[in-house]
């Protein structure tokens, strides 16, 4: 079960008016070489910042109820 503490949200811009969000999960770096961080991005664009990391937020939730 995923929680909302596990997962890094990032807001970019992709053009004006045009917001996504990158989700990661937060990594302990052991220094290990050969390590993958898979992270996803929101499907659709966003009319603000805040409406993006939502969307994040609302994608995260859905993890948590698989």
């Amino acid at each position: 079960m995923a929680h909302d503490s596990e997962y890094s949200i990032v807001t970019y811009e992709r053009k004006p008016g045009h917001w996504r969000a990158a989700i990661s999960p937060k990594v302990q770096r052991s220094g290990a070489s050969g390590e993958t961080v898979h992270s996803f991005v929101t499907p659709y664009d966003s009319a603000s910042e805040a409406e993006a990391k939502f969307a994040a937020e609302h994608l995260i939730r859905k993890l948590q109820n698989r």
